[in-house]
């Protein structure tokens, strides 16, 4: 293990946003969380502190870390990492595991192997970025992700320990790198742990989450939303729900207040978006009970995509009643804006609704107007009550520990530490066993985790196979007063 060195991280321009915390130099960094006998407020903790740059978010399209505006510093948003004219990624080759023998020796394991401990080992591999620091004076956007998400994190492990649990977290840069992945994949640290959380990529995810099932360690993807990383992993713990999670769970919504007859899905001729209306119409069926169900009407946008002329919605509108448009766009922001302005444009007395995608979050359109007198949903897997009384002692402890209030990255570092900490606690080392019947919220994120059962074996009734556990929690938050809040 190397020791930590302090770099000052100093903005460009003409405020200094996160004091944070000691990068990690070299392969690893070990935090020993082990039960508090003294005052929580270390010294040494403060002098691990320094600036960084604020709030971002990461462009799937541009692969670059994007400055938030105030206007979404609310919520978090999702990204899904796939190619915007390819249908969603579904499956993979994974083998199943054998879960009677040792992965390693191939010896069989005793029924109590997953016992609980008086210390478990925590393994974090986070994309630092550490080897992109030229000098002590500058940090690359693309590690504010990852800082962030360390910087909540710490402060659960530290209260975590107060409350009893003794817990050795070994910190691991991953680098953004396939290869240095593999390196530490095949780490003593990370072999000998109980826990595996992260990294963020989807190939680095997916060679990691392979890993974690020979090993047969739980392994927490917390941000990435790409699916077919892996198949067969009763190890892998999906933290963001997946792309069609978030379909499901607008169509819901929408069912639960509107008719069938009033809501239409709206895509641009392009395959991926096309592909998504069979989420939704799935859905409607399964609400309605029926395959006979009526489907929602379908609008396909044909014609140069950056014509507006192209978008004629009155068709759809009705003066007399509301018309709800869904649009599962994500990948062409001035696309969403023209939609928008063509139904503003259009509607005249007729009320509209519409419902996005959580990327629209992250947008700066022409006008919030539009987003207010549309009446904009989106879904997401975020979402943080700033009038809840524990959310303000998290942001007072962040402040006091790192000289900012936390963005939704530290949100859910904090989060999915304390979920899977309590966890490990409750139950030992084999807790995603129980995972589907530990339902709970914390700052930003409702852990409600399904078992996924291949389908063969759930024809069988068979649910003692596991492809995946995933969070399905989704948020459907309204544009109102100029921020996004949870919608009624």
């Amino acid at each position: 293990m190397t020791s930590v060195q302090n770099l000052r991280l100093r903005l460009s321009g003409n405020s200094v946003l996160l004091v944070l915390f000691a990068l990690i130099i070299g392969f690893s960094s070990c935090d020993a969380f082990r039960k508090a006998q003294t005052d929580d407020k270390r010294a040494e903790d403060r002098k691990e502190l320094d600036e960084v740059q604020g709030e971002g978010r990461y462009n799937p399209e541009t692969g670059e870390y994007e400055p938030s505006t105030s206007i979404n510093s609310e919520v978090d948003t999702v990204n899904w990492t796939v190619d915007p004219d390819e249908a969603p990624p579904i499956g993979s080759d994974a083998t199943p595991v054998d879960e009677s023998v040792d992965p390693v020796t191939g010896d069989p394991l005793d029924e109590g192997s997953g016992e609980k401990l008086s210390k478990y080992r925590v393994a974090v591999l986070l994309p630092f970025f550490t080897n992109r620091f030229t000098d002590g004076d500058n940090i690359d956007n693309a590690s504010l992700s990852a800082i962030n998400f360390y910087g909540g994190m710490k402060i659960a492990f530290e209260e975590l320990s107060r409350q009893g649990l003794d817990i050795e977290a070994t910190i691991h840069d991953t680098k953004g790198s396939e290869s240095t992945t593999a390196t530490l994949m095949a780490s003593p640290e990370v072999n000998n742990a109980h826990l595996i959380i992260g990294p963020f990529r989807k190939n680095n995810i997916r060679l990691a989450a392979e890993k974690a099932k020979a090993l047969r360690t739980p392994f927490v993807s917390p941000i990435s939303a790409s699916s077919g990383v892996t198949k067969d992993n009763p190890y892998f713990i999906q933290v963001s729900p997946y792309l069609q999670t978030h379909c499901q769970a607008i169509t819901r919504h929408a069912k639960e207040r509107y008719r069938t007859d009033q809501i239409v899905l709206v895509a641009r001729n392009k395959k991926a978006e096309i592909s998504r209306f069979d989420y939704f119409q799935q859905e409607n069926k399964k609400i309605e009970g029926s395959d006979d169900a009526k489907p929602f009407q379908e609008y396909i946008i044909t014609g140069e995509e950056m014509n507006f002329d192209d978008i004629d919605v009155g068709p759809y509108l009705n003066d007399n009643d509301t018309t709800v448009f869904i649009v599962p766009s994500f990948s062409n922001k001035n696309f969403i804006y023209g939609l928008l302005l063509q139904i503003y444009n259009t509607k005249g007395n007729s009320e509209v609704v519409i419902y996005g995608l959580p990327q629209w979050m992250g947008f700066e359109p022409p006008s919030y107007d539009y987003y207010e007198l549309l009446n904009l949903h989106v879904s997401s897997a975020n979402y943080v009550d700033e009038d809840m009384e524990e959310v303000k002692n998290f942001q007072r402890k962040y402040f006091e520990k790192y000289g900012t209030i936390p963005n939704d990255k530290a949100y859910s570092g904090y989060d999915v530490t304390m979920y899977f900490g309590k966890m490990l606690d409750k139950y030992g080392t084999k807790f995603q066993e129980k995972i589907d019947a530990e339902q709970a919220a914390y700052l930003n994120s409702t852990f409600e985790f399904i078992r996924e059962v291949p389908l063969a074996a759930a024809l069988q009734e068979d649910f003692s196979k596991t492809n995946l556990y995933e969070n399905k929690h989704v948020y459907i938050l309204k544009f109102d007063d100029y921020m996004f809040k949870k919608a009624e």
